[in-house]
């Protein structure tokens, strides 16, 4: 068993375990650079209240847990779930805890921050606080880092500091932040369902489309959507269908067939004002003026 203090706490905090004094019995845990993995048995006693540190935390609970804390608000856990913590977020547990198991991955700010920036073009994230089912592919990367530390063959720095990297990399890929991906990192369904989204777009741009309408076209909640859009289109979906409107406003505008009011009402405007004012912080000019000089 590895008992490392000091190396736990200086990305963890202080360790609200009311046992701790006998670490060797309480905890087993594993240092590497940037992250820490504590892993608690039977005998550890979890003390109520609640404390933050400066690292990102992941947390596995081995049994139920329904009295976690975040940021003052009681979670019901599942065993076997996964769910992460932002630095400096305050957490804990709401009442006191004997006997639990859980597993805590603690990784530095630093090291998600530059893993993010790689993956996703931002080290500004920030996790969601949903509880997750745990991947196996996170589950086989913890169990292959903790066995590398134990064993300590040949060549395990080397091996534990690439395992640091996969396992970072693995959390923010699967679990829910704040960041958009990036165009190519869209799955080829979700693709898919956003072109579905600008053809509808395209076909009843005139008739007020709005975003949840979108989104339950393609069966996806809101905020996913606008995120999927953005990411694809670099613009918001209301921002898209005026731009769309002032296309389609442009060419009506340089046939000549319909007057001013007529096209307002065409595309889809509220009004010949307002038709005119959006049209001209969008090309500069009038839509008489593009009339006459397109």
């Amino acid at each position: 068993m590895s008992v490392d203090l000091h190396g736990v706490i200086d990305l963890t905090g202080a360790i609200p375990f009311d046992n701790i004094e006998d670490a060797k019995v309480v905890i087993e845990n594993f240092c590497c650079n940037n992250i820490a993995v504590i892993v608690t048995n039977k005998v550890t006693n979890i003390a109520h209240g609640t404390h933050h540190h400066d690292s990102y935390e992941f947390v596995i609970p081995y049994a139920k847990l329904p009295s976690a804390v975040i940021d003052d608000k009681v979670y019901d856990r599942r065993s076997n779930s996964l769910f992460a913590v932002n630095p400096m977020q305050e957490h804990g547990v709401s009442i006191n805890i004997k006997g639990f198991t859980l597993c805590g991955i603690h990784i530095g700010k630093s090291l998600i921050q530059e893993i993010s920036e790689e993956m996703y073009g931002s080290g500004n994230i920030v996790f969601s606080n949903d509880s997750n089912v745990l991947n196996h592919d996170i589950s086989m990367l913890i169990r292959l880092f903790l066995e590398e530390l134990r064993f300590k063959q040949t060549g395990y720095e080397f091996m534990t500091n690439n395992l640091s990297l996969l396992i970072a990399g693995n959390l923010i890929r699967q679990l829910r932040h704040n960041l958009p991906p990036r165009p190519h990192n869209v799955p080829k369904g979700t693709k898919e369902n956003i072109k579905k989204a600008i053809d509808y777009m395209n076909e009843n741009y005139a008739s007020g489309v709005s975003c949840t309408e979108l989104a339950q076209l393609i069966k996806m909640d809101q905020y996913s959507f606008i995120r999927s859009f953005k990411a694809q289109t670099s613009k918001t979906p209301y921002e898209y269908l005026i731009d769309l409107k002032i296309e389609k406003a442009k060419k009506m505008l340089q046939s000549c067939k319909y007057s001013i009011t007529e096209i307002s009402l065409m595309c889809g405007f509220s009004s010949h004002s307002h038709f005119t004012s959006t049209f001209k912080k969008k090309t500069g000019i009038s839509p008489t003026e593009y009339r006459i000089n397109p």
